[in-house]
């Protein structure tokens, strides 16, 4: 930027920069084409967060790229958001679980870690719709509930997303026939405890479920739907729209 000083009054001209990438004729008028570029500032970073990742997952992603440390943001992810509502959350590891959204984004570096979950839970705002809560009440789910299932879903289906439909008709005749069906008996409900949270936990490997601290019992029992009847106590991920 330049400072011209002219009459006692200050001008400041910015230099506005552009490429030309072609000249065209139509109808004997010149059209110039140009195509802008735009630079990130210095002090960002744009990180992607695929589908079904955990809290875990994007705390560790966030602080490898310098955003926040990983422990601040599980912290704040175990505190309530606006406009998120959680049928249960005494039973929750993380309240926010299921809530923060996977996509691409662009955050300040040393960012405080509350800021960082905002924009995750602003984003979960935005995509969720009207419609899709009008289905999940006229499917007799809360949106807590729907969200629940579809992180059961994502993770059955993180290798083939588009088995998602059939995926989630399993589940849903499951659910609406539970003399038959007590448990929905979901492998991933079991791994969220036993290797998502293994280390927020301290769960064992190749220690009986009688032998595992107390926390790891009470966790497993709320999640793992081999123990749990219904669905279990909260998302196990956080899923993508197409699991939605």
């Amino acid at each position: 930027m330049k400072l011209y000083k002219k009459i006692g009054i200050i001008m400041l001209c910015a230099v506005l920069t552009f490429s030309l990438s072609a000249c065209e004729v139509g109808q004997g008028i010149p059209f110039l084409s140009t195509k802008s570029k735009t630079t990130l500032p210095d002090n960002t970073v744009t990180v992607t967060f695929p589908e079904g990742y955990t809290v875990v997952q994007i705390a560790k992603k966030l602080e490898q790229n310098k955003v926040c440390s990983a422990q601040a943001f599980l912290d704040a992810c175990k505190k309530p958001a606006a406009g998120i509502e959680i049928d249960n959350a005494d039973d929750r590891v993380f309240l926010l679980e299921g809530y923060i959204f996977p996509d691409t984004y662009e955050f300040y570096f040393d960012s405080d870690a509350q800021s960082v979950v905002d924009k995750f839970i602003e984003n979960y705002n935005s995509k969720i719709t009207d419609e899709m809560k009008q289905k999940a009440k006229a499917l007799g789910y809360t949106m807590d509930q729907m969200m629940t299932l579809a992180s059961v879903i994502q993770k059955e289906c993180d290798a083939d997303i588009d088995e998602c439909a059939n995926v989630s008709s399993v589940f849903h005749n499951r659910l609406k026939d539970p003399a038959s069906f007590p448990k929905l008996e979901s492998d991933v409900t079991t791994f969220y405890i036993s290797q998502n949270l293994k280390d927020v936990l301290g769960y064992q490997d190749g220690v009986a479920l009688e032998n595992q601290n107390d926390e790891v019992k009470k966790y497993m029992e709320l999640y793992s739907t081999y123990y749990c009847s219904g669905l279990p106590a909260g998302p196990i991920c956080n899923p993508g729209l197409k699991a939605i």
